[in-house]
């Protein structure tokens, strides 16, 4: 098998047979007998209004891709050049065959480009697909989700069909180790599990995105397609389809005259009788996205052109990241009084109305909700917030309080019931009304107040997702309006902690910043200290040892400020663990000291650091060969926290304990507690803390001769640990890395390769500590 990843640029097939009823064989392995798949579910998927012009090489591709036994077909295009189109006929052709040899198909769309800049989450996505494909209950982590979702896919022959995945991909973007990476951590994790894990059946992932799919690169069974703009021929063709008179070179040039982009070709032939009459359209948009200046062109158009009902029904859909259901029309019609015209329209008029934007392909419709392409429904709710911004606010109070009101209970309890609170915070931000958004739903029916609610749940996508609608700027710049400095300090850390939780450690440290300095205006030294000190567990794994250490001592004098002693002894641990990661064990050893005499002092029935300040102290009395005292503290700490539920703090100590027996060469202790910690540390949900638990355990699979399980750890570390940018346990894993190659494949180069690297990030992060093991 190769590592090599199948890349096919497809060109217009503009001699190929147009879809006009007449049999193209797309077929997979089609003289084969069929079977009915056992579930079939495409509800999710757009409708499209029009057949597929000029593609049947396309179609084709898909099908080939399959034959060739691919796990995993992307199609890549800029917005509204027809790739969920493309998809929708490419499964009407394989419907005639029963779907083929498949069991179960799938398919989801992740679009949601409507008039706000939202955060998106695949949370239900994984609530509706992991049950269609076996899972009997749906994990807490979105790691654990991702990977289950890939073991049950592959369990049998089944199809997954994911559309638009590009709201859930970082931008691509120069000079970012992020770019084009999926931010979100459950689809990023079952890519990579389809990736790596090296499944034996035939299943299938076809996705459609506006970018590539990074994370699939080097995979030798994944064939990215990229679907090209139409050509003059096949633009020609479209336009002759749609029925719109000219000559072939008429046609042909209003083709080149739109950059053969589908989406506006067939706004334009929905629109004209006689491609002469095009002279009538407004210049082209010099703003916005270029790939989509065309199609904004045609809307534009279209928004001068359409009657004043069938726009406000365009701008009511605009409200929306999503179809518009049947019931949120009816309550906007009730309630929202920029539907009253709408409102009165007979029976007859309103069918005729949906009628005329359906056949000007404008609106896709189904029994149970309206809705249209992305680029539609971005460009009209853009339009309606500059043009109407007292009707879209009105409007959008209207959904608030539709959406509040839903959940049976105050405090809804599962993440089915908490959905269409998430639903109202963004609908309440986009009303103007940030307070009532962020103090009576968000902190009061979500988080519960100082409960943490969701925390339990591991549903930081979905409380990104809400608080992501406070910060329609970036990280940096939350809405001031009607929200007091108290509150925006809360909703920086907020998003802080959400983003830490994720793993995405870099983009956490700006809100976090700003959440510190805020509390710092408010002379709220307590909160400052605590600000403070979750900076130092940004900028450690970060590999920012010296910003780290700056900040832990800034953490001390808040916390001294605030005269807190709980505060000033977390915060001397941290200083001290920075220390010790530099590889100042004596300097590090008195902090430590001076904490745990401030922890005797405030509680002196629990003498001992406890929690993260325990375990860390433990790291360094390990380091300090003091095994036998380090597991007399591990067992005291584990008893401790069992007895007060700290999961977090039981997985910390149970890896101390692993450490501990592997050093006393006691291999069975040392693995029951190193698979124990790790079980234990995937349940809390502290990704930024995993890599440390997977390279420990990398390491005594390596002492054990256990090399697969090395490896397995060793793989899952480094997903990690690039999504998070973690150098500081980068310079770890390349040790690991390093042994691994000299011990199990006997390469010396790629050892010195991985010491090289290591060695590099040392001096890059002042990790120093490591340096005994790279010379």
């Amino acid at each position: 098998m190769s590592n090599s990843t199948t890349i096919i640029n497809i060109h217009d097939a503009t001699n190929a047979n147009i879809n006009t009823g007449n049999h193209v064989n797309q077929g997979i392995n089609a003289e084969q007998p069929r079977k009915i798949p056992s579930k079939v579910d495409l509800s999710r998927l757009p409708t499209v209004n029009n057949d597929v012009i000029g593609r049947e090489t396309e179609l084709q591709a898909i099908s080939d891709a399959i034959n060739s036994k691919k796990q995993a077909i992307a199609i890549i295009a800029f917005g509204g050049v027809g790739k969920t189109a493309l998809v929708r006929q490419w499964l009407e052709h394989f419907k005639k065959q029963n779907y083929g040899e498949f069991n179960k198909v799938f398919a989801w769309s992740f679009y949601s480009q409507g008039s706000h800049e939202t955060q998106n989450s695949s949370a239900q996505f994984f609530t509706e697909a992991l049950p269609f494909f076996g899972a009997k209950e749906i994990p807490k982590l979105d790691e654990q989700k991702g990977q289950l979702l890939a073991d049950l896919l592959f369990q049998d022959k089944n199809m997954l069909v994911l559309d638009g995945l590009e709201p859930l991909q970082y931008r691509i973007e120069q000079n970012n180790n992020f770019s084009g990476m999926f931010k979100d951590v459950a689809l990023q994790r079952f890519l990579m599990a389809v990736k790596g894990t090296g499944y034996p059946m035939d299943s299938v992932v076809l996705m459609t995105s506006r970018q590539e799919i990074q994370e699939l690169k080097g995979f030798a069974d994944f064939a990215s397609l990229d679907l090209r703009l139409l050509s003059k021929e096949s633009g020609a063709k479209l336009l002759h389809s749609l029925e719109v008179q000219g000559s072939e070179q008429e046609l042909q040039q209003a083709s080149e005259e739109n950059n053969g982009h589908a989406l506006a070709l067939v706004l334009l032939g929905k629109w004209l009788d006689d491609i002469r009459e095009r002279d009538q359209l407004p210049p082209l948009p010099e703003d916005g996205n270029p790939s989509e200046r065309h199609a904004r062109r045609m809307l534009a158009h279209y928004d001068k052109i359409l009657e004043g009902v069938e726009r406000r029904f365009l701008y009511l859909l605009g409200l929306f990241d999503r179809p518009m259901g049947l019931s949120e029309q009816q309550v906007l019609f009730e309630k929202a009084e920029f539907a009253l015209p709408l409102v009165q329209l007979s029976r007859k008029e309103f069918k005729h109305l949906i009628k005329r934007l359906t056949q000007a392909n404008l609106l896709f419709t189904s029994e149970i909700d309206f809705d249209c392409h992305p680029i539609i429904r971005q460009y009209f709710g853009q339009r309606f917030k500059d043009s109407q911004s007292q009707a879209f606010r009105q409007a959008h109070l209207v959904l608030f309080e539709y959406y509040q009101a839903k959940p049976d209970k105050h405090q809804p309890d599962t993440l089915e019931e908490l959905e269409p609170l998430y639903r109202a915070v963004v609908h309440g931000c986009l009303a103007g009304e940030y307070k009532k958004a962020f103090n009576d739903i968000y902190q009061k029916r979500i988080l519960r107040d100082d409960e943490d609610y969701t925390s339990k749940l591991g549903a930081y996508n979905q409380d990104l997702t809400a608080i992501a609608a406070f910060f329609p700027q970036g990280w940096s710049h939350p809405v001031q309006q009607g929200l007091p400095e108290v509150d925006q300090a809360e909703l920086f850390a907020e998003a802080a902690f959400c983003l830490m939780s994720l793993g995405r450690l870099a983009e956490a440290v700006e809100p976090r910043k700003a959440a510190l300095d805020l509390h710092k205006k408010l002379e709220d030294w307590k909160e400052s200290s605590n600000d403070a000190l979750n900076l130092v567990d940004l900028y450690l794994p970060l590999g920012c040892l010296i910003a780290a250490e700056n900040t832990a001592q800034q953490a001390v004098n808040y916390a001294k400020k605030a005269e807190n002693l709980d505060w000033q002894m977390a915060s001397y641990t941290r200083l001290a663990n920075c220390l010790h990661r530099q590889g100042y064990l004596g300097k590090a050893l008195q902090f430590f000291q001076q904490a745990e005499q401030m922890q005797e002092k405030n509680e002196p029935h629990n003498p001992k650091l406890y929690s993260i300040q325990g375990f860390l102290y433990c790291s360094l009395l390990l380091d300090m060969k003091e095994v036998e005292q380090t597991v007399e503290r591990g067992k005291y700490l584990l008893e401790f926290n069992y007895q007060n539920g700290y999961l977090l703090s039981i997985s910390l100590d149970k890896l101390t304990l692993a450490r501990c027996y592997q050093s006393l060469n006691q291999p069975q202790l040392a693995q029951e507690y190193f698979n124990q910690a790790i079980e234990d540390i995937h349940e809390a949900g502290n990704i930024d803390n995993i890599p440390e638990f997977l390279i420990d355990r990398a390491n005594f699979y390596l002492q054990q001769q256990q090399y697969a399980d090395a490896k397995c750890d060793l793989d899952e570390a480094e997903m990690i640990i690039q999504r998070g940018d973690m150098k500081l346990y980068a310079v770890d894993w390349h040790i690991s890395m390093s042994n691994y190659q000299l011990t199990v494949n006997k390469d010396e180069q790629a050892a010195l390769r991985h010491k090289k690297i290591a060695r590099e990030l040392i001096d890059v992060t002042g990790y120093k500590l490591r340096l005994k093991d790279v010379v």
